[in-house]
């Protein structure tokens, strides 16, 4: 790929971007909700990907919404909109992708209840997240991406102590895999440690299998980027060479990855190593990336999840999902644009 490609492809990225971004801005309401909020939570990553296309007005004014709509007295993400999903798995993690866009629109008045609130998530003898409030015991499930995305909105907020620990949960699941050369276990227990035994139908909840396309396969890329993350706040390289493992699984993990909505996270780990080691094989993994994300985008805009678990997509999904994925594009101009050794 020489420069003109580069130059070509980021061109084509910021245009894909632009059209998703509009596509969202498109669902805003004047009072600053974005889709049907009263079906479910979905809506959390908005701010971030507003205000990293420079749409501050809109960050705010849905910012504005959230706190009044969304934001409890003890700064948990709850109100309005049923917690869906996040009431069984995955709890924190709207409120850690929320406080990513609050942080960079300066909106403390959401950021310092908000950290307080998110902090109560953490396991501090594991350094894991649990999954739900229903179970903080020992066995408790802690799952690999919302331990990743609260690690990362810990640097954020320079709580580094508290990533470190996410850090050390990371390095102990990956120590304890049975084989990461066809599988990644992503759940843990205090009491059971990595959770490898699990009922057929609840399979992938639990277990991300390389040759399978219907996977949590978005595990080592979240993983990654977490970890990339933490070794430049820290200058530790026992992060950065975790990361590269993270981020092996998943670029070793077959192609019928890309069949699926859920490689998306893959870009953002390769990207942010592209970013600490200039290793042109991340380079061009994250240009793949890339370039999947506008294959696969719609001509109004907006993306769509995985039609062999989501056949019949609502709004709220596609409103879901559409800002993730240009979040992520985002990065990736970002990283795919620093200067090639």
């Amino acid at each position: 790929m020489n420069e003109m490609d580069l130059t070509a492809r980021v061109k084509q990225y910021r245009r894909s971007c632009r059209r998703g971004t509009d596509w969202l801005l498109n669902q805003m309401e004047d009072t600053g909700s974005v889709g049907p909020v009263e079906e479910r939570l979905y809506y959390y990553r908005l701010p971030w990907t507003f205000a990293l296309m420079g749409e501050v007005a809109a960050a705010n004014r849905t910012l504005d919404w959230i706190r009044d709509h969304m934001q409890s007295d003890s700064g948990a993400f709850e109100g309005t909109s049923p917690q869906g999903i996040f009431d069984e798995r995955y709890g924190s993690y709207p409120l850690a992708c929320l406080l990513v866009g609050a942080v960079i629109m300066q909106r403390f008045d959401v950021v310092y209840p908000g950290v307080s609130s998110l902090l109560a998530w953490q396991d501090p003898e594991s350094g894991g997240v649990y999954n739900s409030r229903s179970d903080m015991t020992e066995t408790g499930e802690q799952e690999l991406f919302p331990t990743a995305q609260f690690g990362m909105t810990m640097i954020l907020v320079n709580l580094i102590d508290e990533a470190v620990l996410v850090g050390k949960w990371m390095k102990r699941l990956w120590e304890l895999q049975p084989d990461t050369s066809e599988r990644l276990h992503h759940v843990y227990t205090r009491a059971s440690g990595v959770i490898t035994d699990v009922p057929t139908p609840q399979d992938s909840l639990y277990i991300t299998r390389k040759h399978d396309p219907w996977q949590h396969h978005f595990n080592g890329g979240i993983a990654a980027a977490f970890l990339s993350n933490l070794y430049m706040a820290t200058g530790d390289r026992t992060w950065l060479d975790l990361a590269r493992e993270y981020q092996a699984f998943s670029m070793t993990s077959d192609p019928v990855q890309f069949q699926s909505m859920q490689t998306c996270k893959s870009g953002w780990g390769s990207g942010l190593l592209y970013a600490v080691t200039r290793d042109k094989a991340y380079y061009y993994w994250t240009t793949r990336l890339g370039d999947w994300f506008v294959s696969h985008q719609y001509t109004d805009g907006h993306w769509e999840n995985t039609h062999y678990w989501n056949p019949v997509p609502t709004n709220a999904d596609n409103i879901e999902i559409t800002a993730e994925f240009v979040m992520h594009l985002v990065h990736i101009i970002s990283n795919v644009s620093l200067p090639r050794e």
